[in-house]
């Protein structure tokens, strides 16, 4: 019994810590989120006079073109329901190529040319930058196949650098529900809130008092 405590105690207590941690990172991303959404819409031009910091989940107006380029990201649910999110290059009028996530759509009678085919000519589009680190999960190395629209599992800037063969900005352009070409907007930023971390870290606190309290009962108990 006492291996027994000895062994798992500190993985309760670090697995409680960790999620501690999390929670607190979550809740920084979220106000940071809240604080920078709030502030004005910024230009393509005004852009270059921030730092990462403070672009980071600013609302930013962008002019220029869709290009034929997409990414069709699955298993995406919303709502209970399947469907995908598109992800679409986008060049400016100041040749600087963004990838934009024009939001979610109903895998039932999707239809790429009908649905989300992306509109040519010059347009202008609004949305919060976010971090292009990775979208979506794949279990193995992913290799985008050729040809477009490209069905995928995942998402990542390393990967959607290679493929295009061009600089990409290191931010993800998360569509507006009112500019054009946009689809359902369910991009949020992060995937658990803080509290759901604190409740995972209170289960874990918790198992470990059970197993300190177990102890002392198996230790003090009659024959």
């Amino acid at each position: 019994m006492t291996a027994f405590v000895v062994f798992f105690f500190p993985i309760l207590i670090y697995l409680g810590s960790w999620q501690v941690i999390r929670g607190l990172e979550k809740e920084d991303i979220v106000r940071k989120h809240y604080e920078n959404k709030s502030l004005p819409v910024i230009s393509e031009k005004e852009m270059t006079t921030l730092d990462l910091e403070n672009l980071i989940y600013r609302t930013v107006n962008l002019e220029g073109e869709y290009r034929p380029e997409s990414y069709i990201l699955d298993n995406r649910l919303y709502r209970q329901e399947a469907g995908y999110e598109v992800f679409t290059a986008f060049e400016t009028s100041e040749k600087k190529l963004f990838l934009i996530n024009r939001g979610w759509v109903a895998k039932e009678n999707f239809n790429y040319d009908e649905d989300i085919k992306s509109n040519k000519g010059t347009v202008s589009i609004q949305g919060v930058l976010s971090p292009f680190k990775r979208f979506g999960l794949n279990l193995i190395n992913q290799t985008y196949l050729d040809g477009w629209p490209k069905l995928v599992q995942q998402v990542d800037y390393e990967a959607t650098k290679s493929d295009l063969g061009v600089a990409i900005n290191n931010s993800v352009i998360q569509l507006s529900a009112a500019s054009i070409g946009a689809l359902e907007p369910i991009w949020k930023p992060v995937d658990l809130k803080p509290s759901r971390h604190y409740g995972y870290a209170l289960q874990w606190f918790g198992l470990a008092l059970v197993l300190i309290c177990s102890y002392f009962y198996y230790g003090f108990k009659k024959d």
